[in-house]
This record gives C-alpha cells, sequence and structure tokens, in this order.
C-alpha cells in the first residue's frame, strides 16, 4: 500500500512538471494529457493512504494482542515469589502505558521508515534520471542526515527507558493512594492523596519532558540539514534548467521531489532513531519472562503423607527466617489445625505446603516425591487453598465458583448448597449469572469467603487448605463450615485459625502450634 501510495505521489510531482513545460511550449494536448494523468494519481494516492491507515489501525490492534498475551503468558510460568517481586500495578503499566509507547514511538515509525524507504528510492530513481549530478547531491545530503540523530540515539533511549519506569512508578503510586481511601478518610487526612498524585503525576512529568527534549532536539538537527539540503537541490535545479540541460518544468518536479526526498530521509532518520528508543522496554520485558523448567515428575491424590524435614525459609531481602528448621507430618485423610500467634509463619507454612513458595531449605516431600521433582502445576490441581482475604473477580457468580471451568450445573449447585449460599444466589437480579463488583464491594465479607468455599467445593480436590476461611463468617455459620470441613470424607485438611473452637478441636486429628 505505501508502495502504490508514494508512486501515485511521485507521478503526481513528476506529470506537475509536465504540465508546466507543456504551457511554456503552449502544448494544449500535452497539458491535458499530463493533467489527467495527475488526477488520476491524486486520487489513486488518496485511496492508498486511506487504506493503509486502517490497516494500520488493524496491525497494532493485533500486535498489541499479541504482546499483552505473550506478557500475560509469562506471568502465569512465573514463580508465585517472582510474580509478587512486582506490584500489579507495574503489570498495568507494561500492559497500558508501554503498550501505548511502543505504538506511537514503534509501529508508527516503522509505518514511516516502509513509507520514506518508498519516497526515497523512487526520488532517487528520478532525480538520476533528469541529471546525475542531482543524484550525487542527493547522497552527500543523505548521508548527513542520517549520521545527524546519531548523536542523541543512546539519550533517547535512556530517557524512554526512565519514562517507562516513571510511568509504572505512577500507576504504583496512584494505585497505593487510592486504595488507601478509607484510611484517609477516617483520619480526616483525604488531602493527602490530592498531594500525592501531584507530587507522582509530576515526576512522571518530568520524565516525559527529558524525552521530549532529546526527541524535539534531534528533530530540530534533522528538520535544519532538511532544509538546507532542499535548498541547495532546488538552486542546483535552476542552474540547469537556466543552461538547458533539464526543462523549465523539470524545476517544480525536482522541487517536490526534493522535498521528497528529504522529507523521506528525516522522517526515515528520525523513525529509526525513534524506533530503537523502544528497544529497552522490550528487553525489559524478555528479562521479565521465566525460564522454561523440564519436565517435571507429575502428582497424584495423596495416599500416605506429606512430609517436611528441617524445613527453614526467608522471604528475599529479608535476614530472619520465617520458618526456622521445622519438621513435620501431614498424614492423609487427616484433619490437621496450626495454631499460634501471629507472625510466627502460619500462612508461609501453608504456601510451602501448597508449592507457592520456593528457595526454602530442608526437603518437603508428597508421598516421598520431593517438591523441587514435582510439577508445580499438577500439584496445585491436587491442592484447594481457601485464602484469607478472598479474590472476587468482576465477573458473573458462576465464573468466580468456577473460574471459568466447564463444570455441571449440578455440581455447581451442589456447592452452592454445602457453602450455604442458596439463599444469597436467590435474591440476585440474574441469579448465579449475576455480575459482582470488583473485588466484590457490593457483597460481604462473608459473603465472599462462602463464594470461595464454593469454589474450592466446585474444584472437587481432596486435600483442602483453609487459611482462616472462615474468619469473616458468623459465630454460628463459621462453624457449620467448619463442622463441613472436617467431615469430609476421604479429604486431607489443613486448617490456620486464631480461633480454635472447642468443638471442632476435639473432631481434629491433630492441632500443631508453631
Amino acid at each position: 500500500m505505501y508502495g502504490v501510495q508514494i508512486s501515485a505521489l511521485t507521478i503526481v510531482s513528476i506529470f506537475t512538471g509536465n504540465m508546466i513545460t507543456a504551457l511554456t511550449n503552449y502544448r494544449a494536448n500535452a497539458f491535458i494529457k499530463a493533467a489527467l494523468i495527475m488526477i488520476l494519481a491524486t486520487v489513486l494516492q488518496l485511496i492508498m493512504q486511506t487504506g493503509s491507515n486502517i490497516y494500520q489501525i488493524s496491525l497494532q490492534r493485533r500486535l498489541n494482542n499479541d504482546i499483552r498475551t505473550n506478557i500475560t503468558g509469562d506471568l502465569i510460568n512465573m514463580p508465585f515469589s517472582q510474580y509478587h517481586s512486582r506490584s500489579e500495578s507495574v503489570y498495568t503499566s507494561w500492559m497500558t502505558n508501554d503498550i501505548n509507547t511502543i505504538n506511537n514511538q514503534g509501529l508508527r515509525n516503522v509505518g514511516y521508515l516502509i513509507q520514506s524507504s518508498w519516497q526515497v528510492a523512487l526520488s532517487i530513481f528520478v532525480l538520476l534520471f533528469y541529471n546525475p549530478s542531482l543524484f550525487l547531491t542527493t547522497v552527500v545530503c543523505a548521508i548527513l542526515l542520517i549520521l545527524v540523530p546519531m548523536i542523541y540515539r543512546k539519550k533517547l533511549s535512556a530517557a524512554a527507558m526512565q519514562w517507562s519506569q516513571e510511568n509504572e512508578k505512577l500507576t504504583n503510586r496512584i494505585t497505593d493512594v487510592l486504595e488507601g481511601f478509607n484510611a484517609l478518610f477516617m483520619a480526616n487526612r483525604l488531602q493527602v492523596m490530592v498531594n500525592k498524585v501531584k507530587n507522582a503525576s509530576d515526576d512522571t512529568g518530568h520524565a516525559q519532558v527529558k524525552y521530549i527534549q532529546f526527541n524535539m532536539a534531534t528533530q530540530f538537527l534533522i528538520n535544519i540539514v532538511n532544509l538546507g539540503s532542499q535548498l541547495f537541490l532546488l538552486v542546483q535545479a535552476g542552474f540547469l534548467a537556466y543552461h538547458h540541460v533539464i526543462p523549465i518544468g523539470a524545476v517544480v518536479t525536482i522541487h517536490s521531489i526534493a522535498g521528497t526526498t528529504f522529507s523521506g530521509l528525516t522522517l526515515m532518520s528520525f523513525a529509526l532513531t525513534t524506533v530503537k528508543s523502544v528497544k529497552p522496554i522490550f528487553q525489559k520485558f524478555e528479562k521479565a519472562a521465566p525460564s522454561v523448567e523440564p519436565s517435571k515428575t507429575p502428582v497424584f491424590p495423596l495416599q500416605h503423607k506429606v512430609k517436611l524435614t528441617h524445613v527453614s525459609f526467608a522471604y528475599p531481602n529479608s535476614k530472619n527466617q520465617i520458618i526456622n528448621d521445622i519438621s513435620l507430618e501431614f498424614p492423609a485423610h487427616q484433619k490437621i489445625a496450626i495454631v499460634g500467634p501471629s507472625g510466627h509463619g502460619k500462612t508461609t507454612l501453608l504456601h510451602l505446603i501448597s508449592g507457592a513458595l520456593h528457595g526454602y531449605s530442608g526437603t518437603i516431600s508428597w508421598d516421598g516425591h520431593d517438591y523441587s521433582d514435582l510439577d508445580s502445576s499438577s500439584l496445585r490441581k491436587q491442592i484447594t487453598y481457601i485464602d484469607q482475604f478472598p479474590y472476587i473477580f468482576n465477573e458473573s457468580v458462576r465464573f468466580n465458583l468456577t473460574l471459568g471451568q466447564e463444570v455441571s450445573d449440578a455440581v455447581i449447585n451442589n456447592a452452592i448448597k454445602m457453602a450455604e449460599l442458596t439463599a444469597f444466589v436467590s435474591d440476585l437480579p440474574n441469579g448465579i449469572d449475576t455480575v459482582l463488583q470488583h473485588n466484590g464491594s457490593d457483597i460481604s465479607g462473608g459473603q465472599k469467603q462462602r463464594i470461595v468455599l464454593a469454589r474450592g467445593f466446585v474444584r472437587n480436590s481432596k486435600f483442602i487448605i483453609s487459611d482462616e476461611g472462615t474468619s469473616a463468617l458468623d459465630p454460628k455459620s463459621g462453624r457449620a463450615i467448619e463442622n463441613l470441613l472436617i467431615t469430609l470424607p476421604d479429604t486431607t485438611l489443613i486448617m490456620v485459625t486464631h480461633n480454635l473452637r472447642s468443638e471442632v478441636r476435639q473432631q481434629l486429628d491433630q492441632v500443631l502450634t508453631i
């Protein structure tokens, strides 16, 4: 499309000159013929310009889809700790701000590179056709145009990377202050939100200004060389016409072609520099991509026990071990509670058992198989993890129960009944297909925990880990759910609780204190 578009534009320039030459020679037929060709070429150029613009938007959509899909694919393959080494707002910035930069500084300029390549190639051919000296002048000026942006190329790339990083921080800082609204509201300190957002915006703005400064400086130098080259070529063409080396109308054509050539070279030079400034963003994505794990042993339902032998664990950048030389056994089908003061590593222990955390010392085994030899995804299929702080998607109740898995209505209804959600679902305007708000902001904490409990029942796994899974429920409902979990047949249950009820304690096989 670019090739046809630029060819039509070149034809317009040539036949505009031919029209003037025909007029100076008083040749009406030649003038009309040249005018008709020019009109047809103009129409063709406009059609191709429209088509290429539409196609570029379509290409941008597919590129954005691919980049976001690839980033998300890397995220789901990250180890638990690697994913949480950055906040979710950073990943959001990658898939919004960085992609906008790739679109504006990258893809758009790739289009300019293709377009300008056609412009330069056809223009040089036309200039060579008129006179070889015009070609030589163009080559010298072209070299200058290509070399000038090299002055700022590295600085432009560094500024682009800095802007990208500041965008990440902006998203992170704004998310942080917005999520702190309740705390600031109750402390009557809401003005803090205004100040923090202003400061975050200003820091990002400084990085953007720095990038634009280098960008504009590069454009300024290129435009100076561009303008000088066009003027020099116009004077040269006038000199050749004066000596009857080229037709008088060719001066107009050469002036137009010179504008096209050097504008194309300017665009090519600037676009090439700008495209390269996007490279650090892709390198950032590549560095974040997890290494491919070798094929490991699949995990089957627990038959004997999960065993921890002299296990210690400390979080990255922390000198203190949250878990220190623990040796425990969790026999299959037993119901076990873990109790102890807050901050003693109970949740961390559950994350180790579920395979979410790595980097521990000692050994953890599943039916005698070392966790380091097990396929992490296969292990998670065997485990239902009921979180203390359940997350609710901005999706239907059905999706929040199944997480997109194909599940029969009978299984879903049974899970709803077991989690005592029947009345809640019945009262919803669209029943199970009612869409809940982001993180369940339109339902209570107890209802969120029941939904997550039902989510676990839908999976029907025989190994359940509950981290304060009933903490948001009223005492009566909490007892009912805990009693249900404890009485599940052929199921291994490990539960962390701060409030172990006496009637529940009596039904447990073990109570571990850490």
